[in-house]
């Protein structure tokens, strides 16, 4: 297995440890523990069947030093709620409470230390203070054309990422796609909706990647200022936006069914009235409106995923979710790659119907400046439907797993730990699987989500020995794929505990809640 090659190479990694601008951290060996940058992550849980327990969705809380879980983040719009309070928008009818939560996006370190979490159920933003309590909620049914109160609960278009941007603005990612669990997707010619016609059952139009934006919120008010709406050429990549990061080349958001990042000028496209350098708020009578063509985002070049097909073509569909820069510019982004294209029609229980097994869940590594991958990380065929992605110093549990700083005695810098690694959420985590059914892809495609942590370490990428292929057909050895260091929730959570999640995004905590 690869995991041995891992931890070998990962204990002589010495070069590993410094990166662009001399930024290193150092290994703390008198405790036995490498110095993080950041002590704990948190992860969406949608509780979305069958991967979870089907419920209203929280956050958790988890801890990269010892592996427990912290505070957990439970639904705000629960039968507690005040209706005619600010987290239910003071009875204003956009929201439903109680109702559900079902979070996507999360982020920490806001005005004041505060985290931002994403309601896909609501279509809503909430602002959390460090201990979980929430504190208000912007509704955005009302900009966006959703219905109101219950009969827009998983409407279409709806939120996912959220970041800052570097002028202390929010940016919220908006995706509007055909879903199968969405009551306004498009209507199927022969009935149903369309998405079911689809494996997995959502896709993608033309009209509804026009519709697809990345929305602008000022910080002290919580309001949409402002927006970064589709391209002037309509590049047919431009498509569901899930995740959103910076660099000092612009903003980088990456498209759920076009398989590529857009690099965004954030500095143009912008209305300088209400949202140049710096948080500005609108009056209390002037609404932000969508679709003023000023508001096209500029564009400066694509990272794609298919170089060379097609940027409509059928393999770019239901790729790309989250992603994130390692301390030297490299991008790693989840990429749901294929064995074959599912086109429409080719839906479980037909002849030829796709499945699960045609799946090959990797992530995409694109070393700085590069237009599309250089190389990827391989992951075995129990780790399905990867989402939340998030490279972060090494945690002390992956530290201790591969023998501690002093790596055998060979490492007496203790560098062997102060490298980074990347954190990985999956919706079905079964890592180490083996295929031994007749028909794939059980057992590795078991509901039951949980994070893992992995290599990034060029030598550790897949496919060196050509045996990393995905396959779940019985029999597949699949020697090759990428093993985690330490995983955390799910069925092998360190701390003996039993999680049975669905994950969404993941974000490391730059204020961690109070426990």
């Amino acid at each position: 297995m690869k995991t041995t090659k891992q931890l070998t190479s990962l204990a002589y990694g010495l070069g590993l440890a410094m990166f662009a601008g001399g930024a290193a951290a150092h290994g703390l060996d008198e405790v036995g523990q490498p110095a993080c940058l950041e002590a704990n992550f948190m992860m969406a849980d949608a509780m979305n069947a069958p991967f979870g327990v089907n419920g209203p969705g929280q956050v958790l809380e988890v801890s990269i030093v010892t592996g427990a879980r912290g505070i957990t983040v439970h639904n705000p719009f629960g039968p507690t709620a005040d209706p005619n309070g600010p987290v239910c928008e003071n009875g204003s009818g956009n929201l439903e409470c109680p109702g559900p939560f079902k979070p996507t996006g999360v982020l920490s370190g806001g005005l004041n230390g505060h985290a931002f979490i994403t309601s896909a159920g609501q279509q809503a933003l909430v602002e959390f203070h460090r201990d979980g309590t929430p504190i208000r909620t912007v509704s955005y049914r009302p900009l966006l054309g959703n219905p109101t109160g219950p009969a827009g609960r998983g409407t279409v278009p709806r939120p996912l990422g959220t970041q800052m941007m570097p002028n202390g603005n929010l940016v919220q990612a908006i995706c509007d796609a055909n879903f199968f669990n969405a009551s306004n997707s498009d209507v199927a010619p022969e009935g149903g909706l369309e998405a079911n016609q689809y494996f997995p059952p959502v896709n993608a139009t033309a009209e509804r990647n026009a519709n697809s934006r990345v929305l602008v919120l000022d910080q002290e008010t919580l309001k949409v200022i402002d927006e970064y709406s589709q391209p002037k050429d309509k590049d047919p990549r431009w498509t569901c936006i899930a995740g959103i990061a910076f660099s000092s080349e612009g903003m980088g958001l990456s498209m759920f069914h076009g398989a590529a990042i857009a690099m965004v000028d954030w500095k143009k496209g912008l209305d300088d009235d209400v949202a140049g350098v710096g948080s500005n708020e609108l009056d209390d009578d002037d609404e932000f409106e969508l679709g003023k063509k000023k508001n096209r985002a500029h564009v400066t070049r694509w990272i794609d995923m298919r170089p060379g097909k097609p940027a409509d073509d059928p393999s770019r569909r239901d790729s790309l979710r989250a992603w994130g820069f390692d301390e030297d510019g490299t991008i790693y982004v989840t990429d749901r790659a294929r064995s074959r294209d599912c086109l429409r029609g080719e839906i479980p229980g037909t002849p030829g119907g796709c499945n699960p097994s045609v799946f090959r869940q990797r992530v995409a590594v694109v070393d700085f400046g590069d237009d599309s991958p250089s190389r990827t990380i391989g992951l075995d065929p129990g780790v399905n439907v990867i989402a939340g992605i998030r490279p972060n110093r090494m945690s002390a549990v992956a530290c201790d797993n591969i023998g501690g700083p002093t790596a055998n005695g060979s490492n007496p810098a203790g560098t062997a730990c102060d490298v980074e690694t990347l954190l990985i959420a999956s919706s079905a985590y079964n890592p180490g699987c083996t295929v031994t059914g007749s028909v794939p892809p059980a057992p590795c495609f078991v509901p039951g989500g949980g994070v893992g942590e992995y290599s990034i370490a060029p030598q550790d990428a897949d496919a060196q020995d050509g045996t990393c292929t995905g396959d779940q057909a019985p029999g597949a050895d699949n020697s090759g794929c990428a093993q985690p260091l330490a995983t955390y929730l799910g069925r092998n959570n360190v701390t003996g505990n039993t999680d049975f999640v669905d994950p969404r995004m993941l974000m490391v905590i730059h204020e961690a809640f109070v426990q």
